[in-house]
C-alpha cells in the first residue's frame, strides 16, 4: 500500500535505492499513564493520518470516551488549505478565515479525514474498550 502513495514518493515511483529506508505516514500511537498502556490507536488516511491521530488523542486526553473521540469532527491543513468537517465550531473557522487562511467546509463526514481505530484499557479495572471510525466502516468486536 505505501509504495503506491504519491505523497510518499516525491521523486516518483520505483526511485528508491536498494536498502534505502522509505518514508511512511503510519503513526501507531500509545498513550501511557504511570508507565502503563492506557490506549493504542492508529489510522488509515495517507497524509491525514497524523492530524486524525493527533485530534483523537487530544480528545482522549481531555477525558472523552473512545467512540466520541473518534466521532468528533476533524480538521486538516495541507497546501495552504484548511479543510473542516461539519461540526467544527463555525465561529472558530470564521476567526481563522479572518487571518487570510482559506477554509473549505465539507458538507458531511468523509473518509478523507482518516479512519481512527482505538483500544483503551482502564488502569484501575483492566477493562478493555474500543472504538471504530464510521468514516471507514470501523467497528469494535468484543469476545
Amino acid at each position: 500500500n505505501m509504495l503506491g502513495e504519491e505523497d510518499l514518493n516525491p521523486r516518483g515511483f520505483h526511485q528508491s535505492e536498494p536498502g534505502e529506508r522509505i518514508s511512511s505516514m503510519m503513526s501507531p500511537t500509545l498513550i501511557l499513564e504511570d508507565g502503563l498502556v492506557r490506549a493504542g490507536l492508529g489510522s488509515a488516511g495517507s497524509n491525514r493520518i497524523r492530524s486524525a491521530v493527533l485530534q483523537t488523542t487530544l480528545n482522549l486526553l481531555a477525558g472523552v470516551d473512545p467512540q466520541s473521540a473518534v466521532d468528533a469532527p476533524r480538521i486538516h491543513l495541507e497546501a495552504g488549505l484548511l479543510q473542516a468537517e461539519p461540526g467544527v465550531e463555525e465561529a472558530a473557522l470564521a476567526r481563522i478565515e479572518a487571518t487570510g487562511q482559506e477554509v473549505f467546509r465539507w458538507n458531511q463526514r468523509n473518509l478523507f479525514f482518516g479512519g481512527v481505530q482505538i483500544v483503551t484499557r482502564d488502569p484501575d479495572t483492566g477493562r478493555l474498550d474500543g472504538a471504530g471510525d464510521p468514516r471507514r466502516g470501523g467497528a469494535v468486536a468484543y469476545g
